[in-house]
């Protein structure tokens, strides 16, 4: 060998030692979670944190837990012991298989019923005391920017910029919609938040339609769809801002979210990443004539009416497609 090659492999050895050394430095395994209304989810990752990306799912998971439900019923708005207990449940048996995969952080977020319930932010601290987790009780905006994130994560497309996009996050208390813009050179996010969702319009089929406040499912919602239709179209035209009103004409509809990422996707055919108004119409109508024993799965008491809901907002806002992207909130918690 001549005499300068050994130096010249040294070094060369020495970068290719240093760069790989950079690329572990910047991989980490990250556990989030997303506490909400109706369900607990958990994700484990392997996240680029330098580059801002994930580059691997490697556990999903999720559990019914019906808050919304036990505080509706609540004359204190608190939320009971029993719906504490049956959430720890859940959150630990979703924590204990997270740790399989050794994650150097397991954090997460609590949406809109943790907001309401006046114990709220005491129940959440606990939780994560007792799972030995980060957990944080979010705003409805936080919410909705983290949302957006979770989105774009979810896309994996960098041609993307985010003022083609409009996302759309339905939950069991909550509803977001999220688009940004440019403002005298500075992004500025136009958000929805909004309250019906996919427990609120059960509750009001319940009780103000049907009047059977304690039964536990609407279903068969039958010929009270129409009266559905129309409430949710008007309150949706009341309620949502001129400014998302007009993004959502010029933008591409991303839905996320449990309604559009698990019922909805699940009650259509061929489970597709695409539907059109046409379809979630024809379908709902099929869907309001079936009761809870022609339906599955831990979510059957809200999966019609979940139906009438987003049918409802995309007839008042004029939406002719929505593309289903599996994300909740956990892909922007895993990137923080």
């Amino acid at each position: 060998m001549r005499p300068f090659a050994l130096p010249v492999v040294t070094l060369i050895c020495s970068l290719l030692f240093t760069g790989a050394a950079a690329a572990e430095a910047c991989q980490q395994i990250r556990a989030g979670l997303d506490i909400g209304s109706g369900s607990t989810k958990i994700a484990v990752a392997r996240v680029d944190v330098c580059q801002h990306r994930i580059e691997k799912m490697l556990y999903q998971d999720q559990r019914a837990v019906p808050y919304n439900d036990a505080l509706s019923a609540a004359s204190d708005n608190r939320l009971s012991p029993a719906i504490i207990h049956q959430g720890e449940v859940a959150l630990r048996q979703l924590v204990n298989n997270a740790q399989r995969y050794h994650p150097q952080r397991i954090s997460g977020v609590a949406t809109a019923v943790f907001r309401r319930a006046s114990n709220g932010p005491a129940v959440v601290a606990a939780l994560a005391s007792q799972t030995r987790t980060q957990l944080t009780v979010i705003s409805q905006q936080q919410e909705a920017k983290l949302g957006f994130l979770s989105a774009k994560a979810a896309l994996n497309d960098p041609t993307l910029r985010d003022d083609q996009l409009l996302v759309w996050d339905i939950g069991g208390g909550s509803m977001q919609m999220t688009a940004w813009r440019q403002q005298q050179g500075q992004p500025v996010a136009d958000i929805y938040q909004g309250k019906l969702a996919s427990v609120t319009l059960k509750n009001f089929i319940l009780t103000v339609l049907k009047n059977t406040p304690d039964a536990a499912s609407p279903n068969p919602i039958s010929s009270w769809r129409q009266s559905v239709l129309r409430f949710v179209g008007l309150f949706a035209r009341n309620d949502v801002s001129p400014e998302i009103m007009q993004d959502v004409a010029r933008r591409r509809v991303i839905g996320i979210g449990g309604v559009h990422g698990f019922s909805i996707r699940n009650q259509l055919a061929g489970k597709p990443q695409h539907y059109s108004l046409a379809t979630l119409s024809a379908l709902a109508k099929q869907q309001v004539w079936k009761g809870d024993s022609e339906l599955t799965g831990d979510y059957r008491a809200t999966d019609v009416s979940n139906l009438l809901l987003v049918e409802g907002y995309m007839r008042a806002l004029k939406i002719d497609e929505v593309t289903i992207v599996n994300a909740s909130l956990i892909q922007g918690v895993l990137l923080q």
